[in-house]
């Protein structure tokens, strides 16, 4: 087995007041190693969102901290190093939404190569993103709202994968999507460890889907019921 790529030590999140404290996820563990895909299921309210939060750095934790490459990344002391950023990446249900509208795909990647510090030719880095995602690399110029529901998940990927990460985290990345479409996607997705040499976390309700995977972390109301 590879060194691990993600390890989260001890995180936890709770909301709330010190009196009268909800706890959304308690301490938790978990680790992932280059080559693998892991998906995280349970039902609404379980706590696979916030574990996604606090892994991309999006929410600090109450306790614990993350670690990407033996590196530490985020914690409860502290939120996620400027330098690490593109390390861990992640792709939203709604990837439509969640590209700039108006703007060309290919310019706002272009944009978080720039943010996050990711040098080397932009062209090569886009070429390579959209292989990977299994898109046209015409479609890169079109914006978010000239794209159809699967197109734009896979520029999604492609904006993820361009900043070459360690870990992909992807959050319901199919649920809105027909059959046909989800089913392309999720073979793109499950690519991605081999592809990339990274890791692949993977939140879903898709029990089918889950199966696929390296592995399976489930979740009830914040805790982990069973990794296997």
């Amino acid at each position: 087995m590879s060194d691990p790529v993600l390890q989260a030590c001890g995180i936890g999140v709770a909301y709330g007041t010190r009196r009268q404290p909800v706890t959304a996820l308690h301490p938790t563990d978990l680790t992932l190693h280059a080559g693998e895909s892991m998906a995280v299921v349970g039902r609404s309210g379980a706590g696979k969102s916030t574990l996604a939060e606090v892994l991309l750095g999006l929410r600090r934790p109450g306790s614990g901290y993350v670690m990407v490459r033996g590196e530490r990344f985020c914690g409860f002391d502290r939120g996620p190093r400027a330098h690490l950023r593109h390390r861990v990446q992640g792709i939203p249900q709604d990837a439509g939404a969640s590209l700039p509208p108006g703007v060309p795909v290919r310019l706002s990647i272009e944009r978080a190569l720039r943010r996050l510090g990711v040098g080397g030719d932009r062209r090569v880095h886009l070429a390579e993103a959209a292989r990977i995602a299994h898109i046209d690399p015409g479609l890169l110029e079109r914006t978010p709202r000239q794209l159809s529901g699967g197109q734009a998940q896979r520029a999604a990927i492609a904006r993820a994968v361009a900043v070459a990460p360690d870990v992909v985290i992807a959050d319901e990345p199919t649920s809105a999507l027909d059959a046909r479409t989800a089913a392309g996607l999720a073979d793109a997705l499950l690519a991605l460890p081999a592809r990339t040499g990274g890791a692949l976390l993977l939140i879903t309700h898709d029990d089918a889907l889950a199966e696929r995977c390296d592995r399976i972390l489930t979740l009830r109301e914040g805790k982990v019921e069973q990794s296997r």
